[in-house]
C-alpha cells in the first residue's frame, strides 16, 4: 500500500476519521480483578496469587503469578482482534521451534486446547511471562549490548522470514505504508512550533522517498513493534545481553527492514550519539541477516519517519486526551525528531552504509580517486609560495601557550599564521586544530574537512579547475562549483570566506578569478578562504560542516575527500596524518617486547598541563594516574627554572655549585632529625639498590624481609626483593616476604582494631625465625602504602612493633617513598610518618615525584651510616644531583609549600574517596575503596561475598574511562584494582569529573 493511501471513514459532521487511529485509541476493556481470577480458574485451571496491570494499546494486559509461583501475561481484548490474535498465536508457535538465543512468549492453551477463548464477549489469551529488564530502562547501553540487540533483531527477522499464515491481521496504524496519512492527521495537533517545523522537514524530505521506493523492498512478516520496551535484557555474569523479546501484537507482513527501523528509532532516543546507536544496531543486524543495498539506503528515512510518527502521535493523543501507551510519551522522542530533521539524508544514510561495509556514498570513490591524482590538472587558488602551518597540537606556535585557555591558543595560532608571511600559509585537511581542546568523549579531536588558505583580505582567488557555478550562498558556503573532469567523475568544490559576484549557471575556466578573500573572519584568526570538495549534493543542506567529530571522522572523510591536490603541483602542503601507528611500529622494532604501554590501543601523547594530557588529536584526558608529576604537568615555574639552569650550567657533582647544597639542605629539612646525608642518583630503583647495598655491607648479612606483592625497582638487586618481578624467575633464598596487611581481603579486617599489630606479628615472626636459623636479616624494606600490592594502606600500629623488632635484631629499615612521598598522603610529608612521629627509618629512598618528571632520585640516611659505608669506596653518580635536577627539585619543594598541595592531597583525596565509595551503593562490582591522600584504590570483585577478583572487567573499565577522557590503570596481584594517584593539584571538580565518568562506565556496562 502506498504510504499516503489510507482507509478512512466519514464522521457524522462530514470530517474524515482515521480508522486505524481509532483502533489504537479506543481503549482496553474494563474488567475487574474478580473477572480475571475467574477466567484464570475456569479457563486455564490456575489460581491467581497476584495480579499487576501492564501497559497496552488494544489489550488489557495483566501480569499474573499463580499459586505455584509461575508467571504469565493475561491478555483481554475485543473479539474484533480475533484474527490478529490467531495470527500472533501461530507466529509464536513458529518461533517456539527456532533457536533464537533469547526467549519469546509461549501460548498457554485453555483447558479445552484453545489459543484464544471468548468469555462474556471478550477475547481472552494467556502467554508465558518472559523475565528481563526492558532495554528502555538501561539508561546507558554499552557497545556490546547494542551489538547483541542488533544481532538478536537480525536472528528474529531470519526466523520470522519463513513464517506464513493464510489470514493476515488487519492493517495497523504504525505500518510505514500508513505513515504519511498518520502524520498528516497528527502534525496539526503539535503545539510546539520548533517541533512542528522539524516534523515538516522530515515529511517533506523523506515521505516522497518512501512513496517512491518503499514498495520495492523485500517483504516478510515482522514484529513491527520491536521498540526498546519490547526488547528485554538480563545479566549473563558481568555482561548484560538480550534475554527476550515480547509483544508480538503488531506482527504483520511489511518491508523486512521495518523492525530495524523501529528498533533504531526507539533506541536512539536520549542517546548521546543517536546516529552511532543506529549504526551499531545496523552493523550487528546486517551481520546476522544481511541487508540489501536498497534496504540500507532507505533505512535512515524510515528511522526519521518512525521517530516523527511517534512524536506527532503523542501530541495527537495528548491533545485529544486519548488512550495510548504512556511509555512513549517522553521528551526524548521530540528531541530525537529535532535532531534527525537537521541531519541530511545523505549523512544519515552514509553512517548506515559504512556500518554495513559499503562506501558512504556511491559517488564518493570515483571523485576521491580522481582528486588523489589530479594535482597536475589544478591551478593554485592564490598567487605565492604555499606552506603548511601546523595548527594541530604539535604546532610550535602553541609552545608556551596554556592549553586550558582557548584565547591563549587562538592568539598563538594567529601569531604562528602571520609568521609564515610573505608566503601563503595553508592549514591542512584532516587536521584536528588545537584551538579549543575538549575532553575525549565530549567532542574533542574534531578534524577539518577542508583547507584554509590564509591571505590578506582582498587577495584574488582562482578556480582550481574548470567548472560551473552551482550556487552562491548555499548551505553556509559562499560559492559552489561543480566539475566533471572525466567520464563518470563529478564533484563540487566549496568556498567559504570568499566575496564573489558569480551567479548560478556561469561557466568558469581553470585559473579564472572567482572572487576575493573576505575580510571578516569573526574568530580571531587572519582572513582566509576555506576550500572543500564533495561528490554529494549539498544544496538542500542547512549548512556544510567545516569539521567532523572525531568518532565520525572516517565517514566524513569519504563525504568530503582531501582537496589538497587542488593546490596544484606542490609538495609543501599535505593532508594531516596521525603518528600513533608509526610510533608504535618504531617501538616494536627497537624496544624490547616486554616494554609495556598503557591500554590495548595506546594513546600518542603530545602535551600535558596541570591535570590534563593532550593527545595527537588535541583531545584532553584527566590524569588520575600519574604520581610522577606531583605538582601538575608542565608547571610554569618548573619549566622556567629548568630552562634557566640549563642555559647557565649543567654538569656533575664533582664540581661545586650552590644549588646542590641548597637543595640538599631543603630536602633533609623535610625529614626527621638525623636523616641528613643525601645520595643523589637518577631513579628510585637506584636509590633502593644503594640502600640495600649499604645495609648488607654494614650488617655483613644478606637476607631481606619485605611485604609480599611489593615492587621496589628493576635492577638485579631490587628485582630480587620485588615479588612482582622475581615471580617470573624464582624467589631468591635471601628474600622473605611477609603477608600483605590488607584489611579488605587479608587475615585481619577493617573491623579488627588490632589488625596493625597482628600483621606486624607476622613480620616479627619472620625476624625471629631467621635469627633462630643463624641468618638474621640485613634489612626490612617497605612501602608506607603498598602500590603494586593493591593500594593497600598500612593499618595503624603496624610499623612501630616492626621497627622495634628490627632494632632488636640489628636489621636496618628502608622506607621506600618512591611512590608515596612528598606530601602525597596528605597527613604527612613522608609516608612512614603517617604511622607516628616515632617511626624513623635508617634509609629513605625517593624518586618519581622528586623532580615532577625530571629524571632524578635520592637516598637519604644518617651521617653515622654514611661514614660506616665510606670504606666501600667513593660514591659518584654522573647525573645524580646535577644542577638542573637540583634546581627543579628545589623549586618543586617551594611549589608544594606555596600552593598548599599537601593539604589539598589530604582534603581532596578524602573527598575523592567519598565520591567513589558512594558509587558502591549502586554498583555491586565495587568491593572496596581505600587510600590516603592522593593515593587511592578501587577494588572490583565479581561477588562481594567470595571477593572473586574482577580482573577482566577492571581492564575494560580502564579502557572505557580512557574513551571518556579519564586515565587510570589496574594494579594489584590480580589486576582488579584501579590505582588513583593524580597530581597534587587535583581539585574537587576533577574528583567529581572522575567519579561521574566511572559511574557512567559502570552504569553502561559491557
Amino acid at each position: 500500500m502506498p504510504p499516503h493511501t489510507d482507509d478512512r471513514t466519514v464522521t457524522e459532521d462530514g470530517g474524515a476519521a482515521d480508522a486505524r487511529f481509532e483502533r489504537i485509541t479506543a481503549g482496553v476493556p474494563e474488567v475487574t480483578d474478580a473477572f480475571m481470577r475467574d477466567v484464570l480458574r475456569d479457563v486455564y485451571g490456575l489460581g491467581a496469587a497476584a495480579l499487576r496491570p501492564l501497559a497496552g494499546e488494544t489489550d488489557r494486559n495483566t501480569h499474573v503469578v499463580d499459586d505455584a509461583g509461575a508467571e504469565y501475561v493475561l491478555k483481554i481484548t475485543t473479539v474484533a482482534e480475533r484474527r490478529a490474535a490467531e495470527f500472533q498465536a501461530a507466529l509464536l508457535g513458529h518461533l517456539a521451534d527456532r533457536r533464537l538465543g533469547f526467549a519469546v512468549p509461549r501460548v498457554v492453551r485453555s483447558r479445552s486446547g484453545e489459543a484464544a477463548t471468548v468469555v462474556d464477549g471478550l477475547l481472552v489469551r494467556l502467554l508465558t511471562w518472559v523475565p528481563g529488564t526492558p532495554l528502555a530502562e538501561a539508561p546507558r547501553r554499552s557497545p556490546e549490548l547494542l551489538a547483541d540487540v542488533g544481532a538478536a533483531a537480525g536472528r528474529l527477522a531470519e526466523a520470522m522470514a519463513t513464517f506464513a499464515h493464510p489470514e493476515p491481521p488487519d492493517p495497523h496504524y504504525w505500518e510505514f505504508a500508513h505513515s504519511g496519512a498518520a502524520l498528516a492527521g497528527s502534525v496539526p495537533h503539535v503545539r510546539d512550533p520548533d517541533l512542528r517545523a522539524a516534523l515538516g522537514r522530515i515529511q517533506a524530505r523523506h515521505l516522497p522517498v518512501l512513496d517512491e521506493r518503499l514498495g520495492g523492498l523485500p517483504v516478510a512478516v515482522v514484529h513491527h513493534d520491536l521498540n526498546a520496551f519490547n526488547v528485554l535484557t538480563g545479566r549473563d555474569g558481568p555482561w548484560r545481553r538480550v534475554s527476550g523479546v515480547i509483544d508480538f501484537g503488531d506482527a504483520a507482513a511489511a518491508p523486512r527492514i521495518a523492525d530495524l527501523a523501529v528498533l533504531a528509532s526507539s533506541a536512539m532516543r536520549g542517546a548521546d550519539r543517536p546516529l552511532g546507536v543506529a549504526a551499531a544496531l545496523t552493523a550487528a543486524y546486517h551481520g546476522a541477516r544481511p541487508l540489501g543495498e536498497d534496504e540500507i539506503d532507505l533505512l535512515f528515512p524510515l528511522i526519521a519517519v518512525r521517530s516523527a510518527l511517534v512524536a506527532a502521535t503523542t501530541a495527537r493523543l495528548d491533545a485529544g486526551r486519548r488512550h495510548g501507551d504512556p511509555r512513549h510519551r517522553s521528551a526524548a522522542a521530540a528531541d530525537l525528531v529535532r535532531l534527525l530533521s537537521g541531519i541530511p539524508a545523505e549523512v544519515g544514510t552514509a553512517a548506515l552504509r559504512r556500518a554495513c561495509g559499503l562506501p558512504a556514498h556511491p559517488a564518493t570513490a570515483p571523485a576521491a580517486a580522481w582528486l588523489a591524482g589530479g594535482a597536475a590538472s589544478a591551478t593554485a587558488p592564490v598567487e605565492g609560495p604555499l606552506g603548511a602551518v601546523d595548527l594541530g597540537v604539535t604546532g610550535e606556535c602553541f609552545d608556551g601557550a596554556d592549553p586550558r585557555e582557548p584565547d591563549s591558543l587562538r592568539a598563538a595560532a594567529r601569531a604562528g599564521i602571520l609568521a609564515h608571511r610573505p608566503g601563503v600559509p595553508v592549514a591542512r585537511y584532516g587536521e584536528p586544530r588545537f584551538l579549543a581542546p575538549r575532553k575525549r568523549g565530549e567532542g574533542g579531536g574534531d578534524i577539518e574537512l577542508g583547507l584554509d588558505v590564509f591571505a590578506p583580505a582582498g587577495t584574488p582567488v582562482r578556480a582550481p579547475l574548470a567548472g560551473r557555478v552551482d550556487g552562491a550562498g548555499v548551505a553556509g558556503t559562499d560559492l559552489v562549483l561543480w566539475h566533471e573532469p572525466s567520464d563518470g567523475v563529478r564533484f563540487g568544490t566549496l568556498y567559504t570566506g570568499l566575496s564573489t559576484d558569480l551567479a548560478p549557471g556561469e561557466e568558469v575556466t581553470a585559473g579564472a578569478p572567482i572572487g576575493r578573500v573576505s575580510s571578516d573572519t569573526g574568530d580571531g584568526l587572519p582572513p582566509r578562504v576555506r576550500i572543500q570538495a564533495t561528490a554529494v549534493p549539498v544544496a538542500a543542506w542547512t549548512a556544510v560542516p567545516h569539521r567532523a567529530p572525531d568518532h565520525e571522522r572516517e565517514m566524513w572523510r569519504e563525504l568530503f575527500p582531501d582537496p589538497t591536490p587542488l593546490l596544484g603541483e606542490q609538495d609543501a602542503v599535505t593532508a594531516w596524518t596521525p603518528t600513533a601507528d608509526r610510533a608504535l611500529r618504531g617501538r616494536h622494532e627497537h624496544l624490547p617486547e616486554s616494554h609495556p604501554t598503557y591500554f590495548s590501543r595506546p594513546i600518542a601523547m603530545v602535551r600535558a598541563r596541570d591535570c590534563r594530557f593532550y593527545d595527537e588529536r588535541g583531545r584532553s584526558y584527566l590524569d588520575a594516574l600519574n604520581n610522577v608529576t606531583l605538582v601538575g604537568h608542565s608547571h610554569p615555574r618548573l619549566v622556567e627554572v629548568a630552562n634557566r639552569q640549563l642555559g647557565r650550567l649543567n654538569t656533575n657533582t664533582r664540581f661545586v655549585y650552590d644549588v646542590l647544597s641548597e637543595y640538599a639542605e631543603r630536602l633533609t629539612a623535610t625529614l626527621p632529625d638525623g636523616l641528613d646525608v643525601v645520595y643523589f642518583v637518577n631513579s628510585g630503583s637506584e636509590a633502593n639498590d644503594l640502600a640495600l647495598r649499604m645495609s648488607r655491607y654494614l650488617t655483613k648479612r644478606e637476607d631481606v624481609v619485605i611485604i609480599d606483592d611489593a615492587y621496589h625497582g628493576y635492577t638485579s638487586v631490587v628485582a630480587d626483593v620485588s615479588p612482582s618481578r622475581y615471580r617470573h624467575y624464582g624467589k631468591p633464598d635471601t628474600t622473605h616476604p611477609t603477608p600483605v596487611p590488607d584489611r579488605y581481603r587479608g587475615l585481619y579486617g577493617y573491623d579488627d582494631p588490632d589488625a596493625g599489630a597482628r600483621y606486624a606479628g607476622h613480620v616479627i615472626e619472620t625476624f625471629d625465625r631467621l635469627a633462630a636459623e643463624g641468618r638474621p636479616p640485613a634489612a626490612y624494606l617497605f612501602e608506607a602504602l603498598l602500590a603494586g600490592g593493591g593500594q593497600v594502606v598500612l593499618p595503624p600500629g603496624y610499623l612501630a612493633p616492626v621497627f622495634a623488632a628490627a632494632s632488636r635484631h640489628g636489621a636496618l629499615t628502608i622506607a621506600d617513598e618512591v611512590q608515596v612521598g612528598f606530601g602525597r598522603l596528605g597527613e604527612a610529608f613522608w609516608g612512614f610518618q603517617t604511622q607516628g612521629a616515632d617511626i624513623v627509618p635508617d634509609f629513605v629512598t625517593m624518586g618519581k615525584a622528586i623532580g615532577n618528571g625530571f629524571p632524578m632520585a635520592a637516598m637519604v640516611t644518617t651521617r653515622e651510616i654514611s661514614r660506616a659505608f665510606d670504606p666501600a669506596g667513593r660514591f659518584f653518580s654522573t647525573y645524580g644531583g646535577n644542577p638542573v635536577a637540583c634546581a627543579v627539585g628545589l623549586e618543586l619543594l617551594n611549589i608544594v609549600e606555596d600552593e598548599g598541595l599537601q593539604h589539598n592531597a589530604l582534603v581532596t583525596g578524602e573527598y575523592l574517596r567519598e565520591r567513589l565509595a558512594a558509587l558502591a551503593d549502586r554498583h555491586e562490582l565495587i568491593g572496596d575503596v581505600r587510600g590516603q591522600g592522593f593515593y587511592s584504590g578501587v577494588e572490583f570483585v565479581r561477588d562481594r561475598e567470595t571477593k572473586e577478583p574482577a580482573s577482566e572487567e577492571t581492564l575494560i573499565i580502564c579502557e572505557r574511562l580512557k574513551d571518556r577522557g579519564a586515565l587510570v590503570y589496574p594494579t594489584g596481584p590480580a589486576w582488579n584494582i584501579l590505582k588513583l594517584k593524580p597530581p597534587l593539584t587535583f581539585t574537587p571538580a576533577h574528583a567529581d569529573e572522575f567519579a561521574a565518568a566511572l559511574d557512567a562506565v559502570l552504569e553502561e556496562g559491557w
